[in-house]
């Protein structure tokens, strides 16, 4: 009888193990939002139209920050890592047809992002002018150890406007 006990009591305790093993294979959506916003540099207080949904084993996470207004989009894994992040920095947009030319735009681009000018000059650089909206801007894209980056930057001024970040496989 002791040993049927005993028996039982260990296979609890190991159920007990794989259940919390089972339970702890990811993230939860909490700590996937806290992800999101910690790297956005934001509070849950200090934002709005906050969204948060699970789909395809990955955290979809939108906001945006009240005091600026930018809109943030992120996907995250179900290990925590961010896969895709977009912004769209809100500012006064600039009207004129002046460039500040494809070296300064990199070199806003180095400075924002914190990677090197060098990195950033083996990518790819497009001017464009919008005539509906009257303004010019370069793309910036280039590749940084797992991720692929994508930079919109204001011609006239050398604002960023927007910017992706995705993990690339």
């Amino acid at each position: 009888m002791k040993k049927i006990i005993s028996a039982a009591l260990m296979l609890v305790m190991a159920s007990a193990f794989t259940l919390e093993a089972f339970a702890s294979s990811g993230i939860t959506r909490e700590e996937a939002e806290r992800i999101a916003l910690r790297d956005a540099n934001a509070s849950r207080s200090k934002v709005s139209r906050f969204e948060s949904e699970k789909e395809h084993g990955r955290y979809e996470i939108e906001f945006v920050k009240d005091k600026t207004g930018s809109e943030f989009e992120y996907k995250i894994s179900s290990k925590g890592t961010i896969l895709e992040k977009s912004v769209d920095l809100k500012y006064k947009r600039n009207s004129s047809r002046s460039k500040i030319g494809e070296k300064a735009a990199r070199k806003k681009v180095a400075n924002f992002s914190g990677i090197g000018y060098n990195t950033i000059r083996k990518g790819t650089i497009k001017y464009e002018y919008d005539e509906d909206d009257k303004e010019g801007s370069y793309t910036v894209r280039f590749t940084y150890r797992k991720y692929r980056y994508k930079y919109e930057v204001l011609a006239p001024n050398g604002k960023i406007m927007e910017y992706e970040k995705k993990y690339r496989k």
